[in-house]
Protein backbone atom coordinates (compact mmCIF):
# COMPACT_ATOMS: atom_id res chain seq x y z
CA UNK A 1 0.00 0.00 0.00
CA UNK A 2 1.22 3.49 -0.82
CA UNK A 3 2.15 5.58 2.22
CA UNK A 4 -0.40 8.44 2.13
CA UNK A 5 0.04 11.18 4.73
CA UNK A 6 -2.87 13.53 5.51
CA UNK A 7 -2.36 17.04 6.89
CA UNK A 8 -5.45 18.85 8.21
CA UNK A 9 -4.68 22.47 9.16
CA UNK A 10 -6.18 25.80 8.15
CA UNK A 11 -2.76 27.49 8.10
CA UNK A 12 -1.23 27.34 4.62
CA UNK A 13 2.14 28.30 6.10
CA UNK A 14 2.17 25.27 8.41
CA UNK A 15 0.86 22.96 5.67
CA UNK A 16 3.55 24.10 3.24
CA UNK A 17 6.31 23.75 5.83
CA UNK A 18 5.23 20.22 6.72
CA UNK A 19 4.67 19.28 3.09
CA UNK A 20 8.16 20.44 2.14
CA UNK A 21 9.86 18.44 4.90
CA UNK A 22 7.81 15.28 4.32
CA UNK A 23 8.48 15.42 0.59
CA UNK A 24 12.21 16.06 1.02
CA UNK A 25 12.87 13.58 3.83
CA UNK A 26 10.38 10.78 3.06
CA UNK A 27 9.79 11.28 -0.67
CA UNK A 28 6.04 11.29 0.01
CA UNK A 29 3.77 14.09 -1.15
CA UNK A 30 1.17 14.58 1.59
CA UNK A 31 -2.53 15.22 1.01
CA UNK A 32 -3.72 18.59 2.34
CA UNK A 33 -7.09 19.56 3.84
CA UNK A 34 -7.88 22.92 5.44
CA UNK A 35 -11.15 22.05 7.18
CA UNK A 36 -13.15 19.16 8.60
CA UNK A 37 -15.31 19.20 5.46
CA UNK A 38 -12.28 18.88 3.17
CA UNK A 39 -10.89 16.16 5.46
CA UNK A 40 -14.14 14.19 5.10
CA UNK A 41 -13.88 14.37 1.31
CA UNK A 42 -10.25 13.15 1.43
CA UNK A 43 -11.06 10.25 3.76
CA UNK A 44 -13.91 9.08 1.56
CA UNK A 45 -11.66 9.24 -1.50
CA UNK A 46 -8.69 7.49 0.15
CA UNK A 47 -10.62 5.15 2.44
CA UNK A 48 -8.23 2.64 4.03
CA UNK A 49 -5.22 4.22 2.31
CA UNK A 50 -4.14 6.90 4.79
CA UNK A 51 -1.07 5.90 6.80
CA UNK A 52 -0.87 8.80 9.27
CA UNK A 53 -2.94 11.96 9.85
CA UNK A 54 -1.69 15.30 11.24
CA UNK A 55 -4.64 17.09 12.85
CA UNK A 56 -5.04 20.71 13.90
CA UNK A 57 -7.32 21.05 16.94
CA UNK A 58 -8.71 24.44 15.91
CA UNK A 59 -10.24 24.38 12.43
CA UNK A 60 -12.74 26.92 11.04
CA UNK A 61 -15.55 24.34 11.12
CA UNK A 62 -14.23 22.33 14.09
CA UNK A 63 -12.89 24.78 16.67
CA UNK A 64 -12.89 22.42 19.66
CA UNK A 65 -10.95 19.44 18.36
CA UNK A 66 -13.91 17.63 16.77
CA UNK A 67 -11.58 16.61 13.94
CA UNK A 68 -9.93 14.07 16.27
CA UNK A 69 -13.15 12.18 17.00
CA UNK A 70 -14.06 12.29 13.32
CA UNK A 71 -10.75 10.81 12.09
CA UNK A 72 -10.85 8.21 14.89
CA UNK A 73 -13.80 6.59 13.12
CA UNK A 74 -11.43 5.71 10.28
CA UNK A 75 -8.90 4.08 12.68
CA UNK A 76 -5.98 6.20 11.43
CA UNK A 77 -2.92 6.81 13.67
CA UNK A 78 -2.90 10.56 14.27
CA UNK A 79 -0.55 13.28 15.46
CA UNK A 80 -2.21 16.32 16.99
CA UNK A 81 -1.01 19.78 15.94
CA UNK A 82 -1.71 22.14 18.82
CA UNK A 83 -0.75 25.65 19.87
CA UNK A 84 -1.31 24.99 23.57
CA UNK A 85 0.80 22.97 26.00
CA UNK A 86 -2.33 22.65 28.15
CA UNK A 87 -4.01 20.39 25.58
CA UNK A 88 -1.50 17.59 26.04
CA UNK A 89 -3.09 16.02 29.15
CA UNK A 90 -6.26 15.23 27.21
CA UNK A 91 -4.66 14.33 23.88
CA UNK A 92 -3.72 10.73 24.63
CA UNK A 93 -7.21 9.83 25.87
CA UNK A 94 -8.19 9.17 22.25
CA UNK A 95 -7.14 5.69 21.14
CA UNK A 96 -5.88 6.81 17.74
CA UNK A 97 -3.60 9.63 18.95
CA UNK A 98 0.07 8.62 18.97
CA UNK A 99 1.71 11.96 19.71
CA UNK A 100 1.31 15.71 19.70
CA UNK A 101 3.34 18.64 18.38
CA UNK A 102 3.40 22.20 19.70
CA UNK A 103 3.23 24.26 16.52
CA UNK A 104 4.89 27.28 18.13
CA UNK A 105 8.13 25.27 18.40
CA UNK A 106 8.81 26.08 14.73
CA UNK A 107 11.26 24.05 12.67
CA UNK A 108 11.97 21.66 15.57
CA UNK A 109 8.27 20.75 15.65
CA UNK A 110 8.20 20.05 11.92
CA UNK A 111 11.31 17.86 12.04
CA UNK A 112 9.94 16.02 15.08
CA UNK A 113 6.68 15.39 13.22
CA UNK A 114 8.49 13.93 10.22
CA UNK A 115 10.46 11.69 12.59
CA UNK A 116 7.24 10.29 14.08
CA UNK A 117 5.77 9.68 10.61
CA UNK A 118 8.93 7.84 9.60
CA UNK A 119 8.69 5.80 12.80
CA UNK A 120 5.08 4.76 12.11
CA UNK A 121 5.92 3.65 8.56
CA UNK A 122 8.88 1.58 9.80
CA UNK A 123 6.95 0.04 12.70
CA UNK A 124 4.84 -2.17 10.42
CA UNK A 125 7.85 -4.48 10.07
CA UNK A 126 8.84 -4.54 13.76
CA UNK A 127 7.81 -7.19 16.32
CA UNK A 128 7.42 -6.49 20.03
CA UNK A 129 6.85 -9.11 22.75
CA UNK A 130 4.86 -8.25 25.88
CA UNK A 131 5.44 -10.56 28.88
CA UNK A 132 3.10 -10.10 31.84
CA UNK A 133 0.90 -12.53 33.77
CA UNK A 134 -1.77 -9.84 34.16
CA UNK A 135 -4.13 -9.91 31.19
CA UNK A 136 -5.24 -6.37 32.02
CA UNK A 137 -1.69 -4.97 31.93
CA UNK A 138 -0.64 -6.96 28.85
CA UNK A 139 -3.77 -5.81 26.99
CA UNK A 140 -3.14 -2.18 27.94
CA UNK A 141 0.49 -2.31 26.74
CA UNK A 142 -0.47 -4.23 23.61
CA UNK A 143 -3.05 -1.60 22.68
CA UNK A 144 -0.47 1.18 23.07
CA UNK A 145 1.95 -0.71 20.84
CA UNK A 146 -0.69 -1.49 18.22
CA UNK A 147 -1.64 2.19 18.16
CA UNK A 148 1.99 2.71 17.07
CA UNK A 149 1.45 0.17 14.25
CA UNK A 150 3.80 -2.42 15.77
CA UNK A 151 3.33 -6.20 15.48
CA UNK A 152 2.57 -7.39 19.02
CA UNK A 153 3.07 -10.85 20.54
CA UNK A 154 1.99 -11.69 24.11
CA UNK A 155 3.25 -14.18 26.70
CA UNK A 156 2.01 -14.62 30.27
CA UNK A 157 5.23 -15.93 31.82
CA UNK A 158 8.94 -16.26 31.06
CA UNK A 159 8.75 -19.85 29.81
CA UNK A 160 6.10 -18.96 27.23
CA UNK A 161 8.11 -15.88 26.28
CA UNK A 162 11.21 -17.96 25.48
CA UNK A 163 9.13 -20.29 23.32
CA UNK A 164 7.71 -17.32 21.35
CA UNK A 165 11.20 -15.81 20.99
CA UNK A 166 12.52 -19.10 19.62
CA UNK A 167 9.78 -19.05 16.96
CA UNK A 168 10.23 -15.32 16.23
CA UNK A 169 13.93 -14.53 16.17
CA UNK A 170 13.23 -11.12 14.62
CA UNK A 171 11.63 -9.67 17.77
CA UNK A 172 13.13 -6.23 18.42
CA UNK A 173 11.73 -5.13 21.80
CA UNK A 174 10.54 -7.07 24.85
CA UNK A 175 8.47 -5.61 27.70
CA UNK A 176 8.60 -7.81 30.78
CA UNK A 177 7.07 -7.74 34.25
CA UNK A 178 9.10 -8.92 37.27
CA UNK A 179 6.72 -11.09 39.32
CA UNK A 180 5.42 -13.91 37.12
CA UNK A 181 4.79 -17.66 37.58
CA UNK A 182 7.17 -20.34 36.23
CA UNK A 183 9.96 -17.86 35.44
CA UNK A 184 10.20 -14.28 36.70
CA UNK A 185 11.36 -11.29 34.67
CA UNK A 186 14.90 -11.33 36.04
CA UNK A 187 15.49 -14.97 35.09
CA UNK A 188 13.92 -14.31 31.70
CA UNK A 189 16.34 -11.46 31.00
CA UNK A 190 19.37 -13.50 32.12
CA UNK A 191 18.30 -16.33 29.81
CA UNK A 192 17.68 -14.05 26.81
CA UNK A 193 21.03 -12.32 27.24
CA UNK A 194 22.83 -15.65 26.76
CA UNK A 195 21.81 -15.49 23.08
CA UNK A 196 20.96 -11.85 22.35
CA UNK A 197 22.96 -8.71 23.10
CA UNK A 198 21.52 -5.30 23.98
CA UNK A 199 22.04 -4.11 20.42
CA UNK A 200 19.98 -7.02 19.06
CA UNK A 201 16.96 -6.96 21.39
CA UNK A 202 15.96 -4.08 23.66
CA UNK A 203 14.39 -5.21 26.95
CA UNK A 204 12.22 -2.80 28.94
CA UNK A 205 11.30 -3.91 32.45
CA UNK A 206 7.97 -2.87 33.95
CA UNK A 207 7.80 -2.79 37.73
CA UNK A 208 5.75 -1.33 40.58
CA UNK A 209 8.61 -1.84 43.04
CA UNK A 210 10.33 1.27 44.40
CA UNK A 211 13.34 -0.80 45.41
CA UNK A 212 16.23 0.85 43.57
CA UNK A 213 18.37 -2.25 44.16
CA UNK A 214 15.90 -4.27 42.10
CA UNK A 215 16.07 -1.76 39.25
CA UNK A 216 19.87 -1.81 39.29
CA UNK A 217 19.83 -5.65 39.25
CA UNK A 218 17.63 -5.61 36.17
CA UNK A 219 19.95 -3.16 34.43
CA UNK A 220 23.01 -5.17 35.49
CA UNK A 221 21.58 -8.41 34.11
CA UNK A 222 20.66 -6.94 30.74
CA UNK A 223 17.59 -4.73 30.83
CA UNK A 224 17.98 -1.69 28.56
CA UNK A 225 15.40 0.46 30.35
CA UNK A 226 12.56 0.31 32.88
CA UNK A 227 9.11 1.76 33.41
CA UNK A 228 7.32 2.21 36.71
CA UNK A 229 3.71 1.09 36.58
CA UNK A 230 1.43 4.09 36.39
CA UNK A 231 3.50 5.56 33.55
CA UNK A 232 1.87 8.06 31.24
CA UNK A 233 1.31 7.30 27.56
CA UNK A 234 3.70 10.10 26.70
CA UNK A 235 6.49 8.52 28.76
CA UNK A 236 5.70 5.09 27.30
CA UNK A 237 6.10 6.31 23.72
CA UNK A 238 9.18 8.39 24.54
CA UNK A 239 10.99 5.35 25.96
CA UNK A 240 9.76 3.13 23.13
CA UNK A 241 11.07 5.59 20.53
CA UNK A 242 14.40 5.73 22.33
CA UNK A 243 14.67 1.93 22.30
CA UNK A 244 13.82 1.62 18.60
CA UNK A 245 16.13 4.48 17.58
CA UNK A 246 19.03 2.95 19.54
CA UNK A 247 18.51 -0.43 17.84
CA UNK A 248 18.47 1.28 14.44
CA UNK A 249 21.66 3.16 15.30
CA UNK A 250 23.39 -0.13 16.14
CA UNK A 251 22.09 -1.62 12.88
CA UNK A 252 23.44 1.33 10.89
CA UNK A 253 26.85 0.97 12.56
CA UNK A 254 26.91 -2.76 11.81
CA UNK A 255 25.88 -2.15 8.20
CA UNK A 256 28.67 0.39 7.78
CA UNK A 257 31.18 -2.13 9.11
CA UNK A 258 29.82 -5.24 7.38
CA UNK A 259 28.36 -4.10 4.07
CA UNK A 260 29.75 -2.85 0.79
CA UNK A 261 28.86 0.84 0.41
CA UNK A 262 28.02 0.59 -3.31
CA UNK A 263 25.81 -2.50 -3.52
CA UNK A 264 24.58 -3.09 0.03
CA UNK A 265 25.89 -6.68 -0.18
CA UNK A 266 28.07 -8.00 2.64
CA UNK A 267 31.77 -7.23 2.34
CA UNK A 268 34.62 -9.72 2.20
CA UNK A 269 35.48 -9.33 5.89
CA UNK A 270 31.94 -10.12 7.05
CA UNK A 271 31.72 -13.02 4.60
CA UNK A 272 34.68 -14.78 6.17
CA UNK A 273 33.60 -14.01 9.74
CA UNK A 274 30.03 -15.24 9.31
CA UNK A 275 30.88 -17.77 6.60
CA UNK A 276 33.35 -19.69 8.78
CA UNK A 277 30.80 -19.70 11.61
CA UNK A 278 28.10 -21.15 9.34
CA UNK A 279 30.62 -23.52 7.69
CA UNK A 280 31.31 -25.09 11.09
CA UNK A 281 27.58 -25.42 11.84
CA UNK A 282 26.17 -26.70 8.54
CA UNK A 283 26.75 -29.81 6.44
CA UNK A 284 24.77 -28.99 3.30
CA UNK A 285 26.76 -26.10 1.83
CA UNK A 286 27.12 -24.87 -1.75
CA UNK A 287 29.25 -21.97 -2.95
CA UNK A 288 29.68 -20.01 -6.16
CA UNK A 289 31.72 -17.11 -7.54
CA UNK A 290 30.15 -14.72 -10.07
CA UNK A 291 32.11 -12.31 -12.23
CA UNK A 292 30.94 -9.75 -14.83
CA UNK A 293 32.23 -10.60 -18.30
CA UNK A 294 34.28 -7.91 -20.07
CA UNK A 295 33.75 -5.45 -17.24
CA UNK A 296 36.79 -3.38 -18.21
CA UNK A 297 35.17 -2.75 -21.60
CA UNK A 298 32.05 -1.36 -19.84
CA UNK A 299 34.18 1.03 -17.80
CA UNK A 300 36.30 2.07 -20.79
CA UNK A 301 33.27 2.59 -23.05
CA UNK A 302 30.78 4.22 -20.67
CA UNK A 303 32.83 5.42 -17.70
CA UNK A 304 32.96 4.41 -14.05
CA UNK A 305 29.52 5.81 -13.16
CA UNK A 306 27.89 3.36 -15.58
CA UNK A 307 30.28 0.68 -14.33
CA UNK A 308 28.93 1.26 -10.82
CA UNK A 309 25.38 0.83 -12.14
CA UNK A 310 26.41 -2.48 -13.72
CA UNK A 311 27.92 -3.65 -10.42
CA UNK A 312 24.79 -2.71 -8.44
CA UNK A 313 22.65 -4.58 -10.98
CA UNK A 314 24.47 -7.81 -10.06
CA UNK A 315 23.11 -7.69 -6.50
CA UNK A 316 19.65 -6.76 -7.74
CA UNK A 317 19.53 -9.82 -10.02
CA UNK A 318 21.06 -12.14 -7.41
CA UNK A 319 18.51 -11.09 -4.78
CA UNK A 320 15.62 -11.70 -7.19
CA UNK A 321 16.92 -15.13 -8.14
CA UNK A 322 17.69 -16.23 -4.57
CA UNK A 323 14.22 -15.30 -3.31
CA UNK A 324 13.89 -16.87 0.19
CA UNK A 325 16.93 -19.16 0.05
CA UNK A 326 19.26 -19.25 3.07
CA UNK A 327 22.40 -17.55 1.77
CA UNK A 328 25.23 -15.10 2.42
CA UNK A 329 25.90 -12.81 -0.54
CA UNK A 330 29.10 -10.77 -0.60
CA UNK A 331 30.98 -8.50 -2.95
CA UNK A 332 34.54 -9.78 -2.94
CA UNK A 333 35.91 -6.76 -4.75
CA UNK A 334 35.62 -5.10 -8.14
CA UNK A 335 33.06 -6.99 -10.22
CA UNK A 336 33.38 -10.30 -8.34
CA UNK A 337 30.70 -11.68 -6.02
CA UNK A 338 30.44 -14.78 -3.83
CA UNK A 339 27.30 -16.62 -2.71
CA UNK A 340 27.30 -19.21 0.08
CA UNK A 341 24.07 -21.25 0.24
CA UNK A 342 22.78 -23.61 2.91
CA UNK A 343 20.36 -26.54 2.93
CA UNK A 344 19.77 -26.57 -0.81
CA UNK A 345 19.76 -29.66 -3.04
CA UNK A 346 22.28 -29.89 -5.88
CA UNK A 347 19.63 -29.85 -8.60
CA UNK A 348 17.94 -26.77 -7.14
CA UNK A 349 21.31 -25.06 -6.73
CA UNK A 350 22.30 -25.62 -10.37
CA UNK A 351 18.88 -24.46 -11.58
CA UNK A 352 19.32 -21.30 -9.52
CA UNK A 353 22.76 -20.65 -11.06
CA UNK A 354 21.35 -21.12 -14.55
CA UNK A 355 18.53 -18.71 -13.69
CA UNK A 356 21.11 -16.09 -12.68
CA UNK A 357 23.18 -16.64 -15.83
CA UNK A 358 20.17 -16.49 -18.15
CA UNK A 359 18.72 -13.42 -16.40
CA UNK A 360 21.92 -11.49 -17.16
CA UNK A 361 22.00 -12.82 -20.72
CA UNK A 362 18.54 -11.32 -21.33
CA UNK A 363 18.91 -8.28 -19.08
CA UNK A 364 18.99 -4.71 -20.41
CA UNK A 365 19.90 -1.78 -18.16
CA UNK A 366 18.66 1.66 -19.16
CA UNK A 367 21.16 4.45 -18.41
CA UNK A 368 21.59 8.12 -19.34
CA UNK A 369 24.09 6.93 -21.96
CA UNK A 370 21.69 4.41 -23.46
CA UNK A 371 20.89 0.75 -22.94
CA UNK A 372 23.70 -1.56 -21.80
CA UNK A 373 23.82 -5.31 -21.31
CA UNK A 374 26.39 -7.84 -20.21
CA UNK A 375 26.77 -11.48 -19.22
CA UNK A 376 28.36 -13.17 -16.21
CA UNK A 377 30.53 -16.24 -15.70
CA UNK A 378 29.96 -18.50 -12.71
CA UNK A 379 32.19 -21.04 -10.95
CA UNK A 380 30.87 -23.27 -8.19
CA UNK A 381 31.62 -25.91 -5.54
CA UNK A 382 28.81 -28.44 -5.24
CA UNK A 383 29.94 -30.22 -2.05
CA UNK A 384 31.30 -29.16 1.32
CA UNK A 385 35.09 -29.41 1.32
CA UNK A 386 37.58 -29.42 4.21
CA UNK A 387 37.50 -25.66 4.64
CA UNK A 388 35.74 -22.55 3.40
CA UNK A 389 38.96 -21.44 1.70
CA UNK A 390 39.05 -24.68 -0.31
CA UNK A 391 35.44 -24.16 -1.43
CA UNK A 392 36.28 -20.64 -2.57
CA UNK A 393 39.38 -21.91 -4.38
CA UNK A 394 37.34 -24.63 -6.13
CA UNK A 395 34.74 -22.05 -7.20
CA UNK A 396 37.50 -19.74 -8.45
CA UNK A 397 38.88 -22.58 -10.57
CA UNK A 398 35.40 -23.14 -12.01
CA UNK A 399 35.13 -19.42 -12.75
CA UNK A 400 38.50 -19.51 -14.52
CA UNK A 401 37.28 -22.41 -16.70
CA UNK A 402 34.05 -20.53 -17.53
CA UNK A 403 36.00 -17.44 -18.60
CA UNK A 404 38.45 -19.43 -20.73
CA UNK A 405 35.65 -21.43 -22.36
CA UNK A 406 34.03 -18.36 -23.86
CA UNK A 407 32.35 -16.67 -20.85
CA UNK A 408 28.61 -16.58 -20.05
CA UNK A 409 28.94 -20.11 -18.65
CA UNK A 410 28.68 -22.11 -15.43
CA UNK A 411 31.57 -24.42 -14.51
CA UNK A 412 32.63 -26.55 -11.53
Amino acid sequence: MKNNILIVDDSKTICNALKSRILNQLNIEPIIAHSLKECAQVLLKYKGKIEVALLDLGLPDAKNGEIVEFVTKFDIPSIVLTSSQEDRDNIFQNKSIIDYVIKDDGSFAYDYTVGIIKRIIKNKDIKVLVVDDSKTVSLMISNLLKRYQLNVLVAFDGVEALKILKENKDISVIYTDYNMPNMDGLELIKTIRKDYTKDEISIITITDSKDMNLVSRFLKFGSNDFLYKGFSNEEFYARLNSALETLELFTDIKDTANKDFLTGAYNRRYFFTKGIERFNEEENIKLCMIDIDMFKLINDTYGHDIGDIAIKEVISVINRCLEDLDAIVARFGGEEFCIMLFNIQSKEFLLMLEKIRKTFENNIIKTIQGDISYTVSIGYALNKLKSLDKMILASDEGLYKAKNSGRNQIRA
